[in-house]
């Protein structure tokens, strides 16, 4: 089974693919917005997420050899992104990445969703402008504009949520142990 999920926060998404391992559907691959399962036993894995430098880093190996030897399998991966599982039978398991990397890596998504969110703020409204100014309205053009003002529309929920994530992460960071 196919399903669909646009998503920016890792975070809803590791939760989302967990409650369909708890309905019977376990993750296979995943590609972008594109997430494949199997039918399963319900409940039998429990599923983590990572993110790993998208080139390759020298401790990559390393790492991934030493959670596939504490049995935890590699479902897929997709750029940086990497899915874990491991069975629930063992009991829960975490990834211990530490909250500054997890800031870290929020910020560049809240820089690049802030900077797709800019750029078609200021096409949209500088197409609009231009629309509106003249004596006929060009229809391409005024449709192309009020899809940069939805695309900021669409772009902002998002944001705020990494925002937010971000802001609770920093706040929980405690200097002595993280």
């Amino acid at each position: 089974m196919h399903k669909y999920r646009w998503g920016v926060n890792p975070y809803d998404i590791e939760k989302w693919i967990n409650e369909m391992a708890m309905q019977g559907w376990h993750l296979q691959k995943f590609a972008w917005t594109r997430f494949t399962f199997e039918r399963g036993e319900p409940g039998s894995y429990i599923y983590r997420h990572d993110e790993i430098d998208r080139f390759a880093t020298p401790y990559e190996d390393d790492y991934l050899e030493f959670l596939q030897a504490t049995g935890i399998e590699l479902v897929d991966r997709s750029g940086n992104i990497v899915f874990f599982r491991k069975s629930a039978s063992e009991g829960p398991f975490e990834l211990y990445t530490d909250k500054k990397t997890k800031i870290s890596n929020l910020s560049k998504k809240v820089t690049l969703l802030l900077s797709l969110l800019l750029l078609n703020f200021v096409f949209g409204i500088m197409g609009l402008s231009r629309d509106f100014s003249g004596l006929a309205t060009e229809w391409i053009g005024l449709t192309i504009n009020l899809g940069n003002i939805l695309i900021v529309l669409l772009l902002t929920i998002p944001l705020f949520r990494l925002v937010r994530l971000r802001k609770q992460l920093k706040k929980d960071l405690d200097v002595y142990t993280d």
